[in-house]
């Protein structure tokens, strides 16, 4: 890429740059002939409009590239939605999509991740790129996706008539707002800037060569670049405005380019200006009376792509880390003393583990007991605080069905989720309650050989109310004996955080004896 800094910009202010290639006079051959699709002109665009200006420096950005820099122009893809900007894509010979409206910024972001060397430019209108599609505009910037955005802003929905747009200026009069716009309207420089954009630039059409310069170092840029082109709605927003007034509206030719004359007298070339501060100024009718111009912003930061390049190979190098420990694991011999199927209901509220509490049993019985285990989860409406449930389902053989059929036992903390799981146990099961937390009804089943311990009390005596859970998968580890103690612990170490190894596994060791005294029975 070349160097380039707001010095550059103003380095280009006083020296302007040529534009590439002249007109071939012996063949009459025009040097963007070679990008354009002929056989879709005369375009659609309205006399005045500017959107020609636009794909001309569009073109004349793309030839430069090729010559100067090199680029393989069939590596380009330009990507566009409804409006009448969508229609440059059409007109340029390069792959091109003209997506749905307000979608272009998604199709360039899938397009872009399924093939990284392409370069991707989405060209659309204000209304596509921050109306319709405004959530994927900052969300594309907040990831610094590699892909240029070049919104063309005419303050309108012009092509279905001129209606009021998220650009509108306040004040001025579209056909939805005949008493003026009563909302203020998004600066885009800032939008983008405050999304995480960090090259952002803003030109109108009439300053063609400043905007067909600033498109090149937009596309050379290594990441998320944005730049905004003022240009003129000669038909539908200069007829309700001020900046049309006096102008003979059968005259569209001229009223464009009076306008374009206006945006000339009314720019203010500030490279550098804080986003924040390039608000277009209007007055009192809103009618436009200042525009700032220039390159805001250039300064390069990693891209979308090499952060996923980065993750993919920490994942790679923690895989290579898990292979080796579980070839260790490897020589543990497989356990065979199992009944075919073990089903293990849990149940609580939010924030006391149960969810972690099913991951350890099944994570214990895969990994250190090399057995076969599913588990599920879910949640009630709240997260901390609601249900709370999961579920692992244990066996020797490969499970064919991963959800509960009749649950053998449970592992019980509130009295909610006793009243929800209990009932659906099967007959002869067995179930194990925090009886600090759970109190049996009259109606309890008898036919459930049922266990309670004051777990959470253990735990908070232990110095962790947290462990509780802890203490629970102790006295099922005891009692059920479907994993071992030792994988049990085990995983319980891998589970919880480093500094509370030791509290939770003196709290599964007190939940295992209490465990171990019990000799089968209904003892509650």
């Amino acid at each position: 890429m070349a160097d380039f800094n707001i010095s550059n910009a103003n380095q280009f202010e006083r020296s302007g740059t040529e534009s590439v290639g002249d007109s071939d006079w012996v063949t009459g051959l025009h040097p963007m002939d070679v990008l354009l699709r002929g056989e879709r002109l005369p375009h659609i665009w309205c006399q005045g409009c500017g959107l020609g200006t636009a794909l001309t420096t569009f073109i004349g950005a793309l030839q430069w590239l090729e010559t100067n820099q090199g680029w393989d122009l069939d590596k380009v893809s330009v990507v566009s939605g409804i409006g009448c900007t969508g229609r440059i894509a059409g007109y340029v010979r390069l792959d091109s999509f003209h997506t749905t409206h307000g979608r272009a910024i998604p199709f360039a972001t899938g397009l872009k991740l399924a093939n990284p060397e392409l370069k991707v430019v989405v060209i659309s209108g204000d209304g596509d790129i921050a109306g319709i599609g405004g959530n994927h505009f900052i969300h594309a910037a907040r990831r610094n996706l590699d892909i240029t955005v070049i919104c063309v802003n005419n303050f309108n929905y012009g092509m279905t008539g001129g209606q009021v747009g998220p650009t509108t200026p306040h004040g001025a009069r579209a056909v939805t707002t005949q008493y003026g716009n009563f909302e203020y309207p998004f600066n885009l420089p800032y939008l983008a800037a405050a999304s995480g954009a960090s090259f952002l630039a803003r030109w109108t059409v009439i300053h063609a060569r400043r905007l067909e310069w600033t498109l090149r170092e937009a596309m050379m840029y290594p990441g998320y670049s944005f730049v905004e082109v003022i240009a003129p709605c000669s038909t539908s927003y200069a007829r309700w405005n001020p900046e049309g007034r006096g102008l003979d509206p059968a005259k569209l030719r001229r009223r464009g380019l009076e306008l374009m004359m206006h945006y000339q007298q009314i720019g203010k070339v500030a490279h550098g200006t804080h986003p924040k501060d390039a608000a277009i100024k209007v007055d009192k009718e809103g009618a436009i009376v200042e525009i700032i111009e220039g390159v805001f912003c250039n300064e390069p930061k990693p891209d979308f792509q090499t952060a996923i390049d980065e993750q993919v190979q920490i994942a790679k190098a923690r895989w290579q880390a898990t292979k080796k420990a579980l070839n260790k694991r490897s020589q543990i011999p497989k356990r065979t003393d199992i009944v075919s199927r073990t089903e293990v209901q849990l149940g609580g509220f939010g924030g006391q583990g149960i969810v972690s509490a099913g991951r350890i049993i099944g994570q214990a019985a895969t990994i250190y007991d090399k057995l076969e285990a599913c588990f599920t989860q879910s949640y009630g409406p709240e997260a901390r605080g609601g249900a709370a449930g999961s579920q692992v389902v244990i066996a020797s053989d490969p499970i064919h069905h991963p959800h509960l059929i009749e649950p053998t036992n449970a592992i019980i903390m509130s009295q909610e989720a006793y009243t929800k799981y209990v009932p659906k146990l099967a007959a002869d099961a067995t179930l194990l309650i925090d009886d600090g937390l759970v109190t049996l009804p009259e109606n309890h089943r008898n036919d459930l050989k049922t266990y309670g311990i004051p777990a959470t009390q253990i735990a908070e005596e232990l110095g962790n109310s947290r462990a509780a859970n802890t203490v629970m998968l102790g006295l099922w580890t005891a009692i059920i004996g479907a994993v071992s103690k030792s994988a049990m612990q085990r995983s319980v170490a891998d589970a919880v955080p480093p500094k509370t190894i030791e509290v939770n596994l003196n709290a599964f060791e007190a939940g295992f004896k209490k465990g171990s005294r019990y000799q089968g029975g209904n003892v509650l």
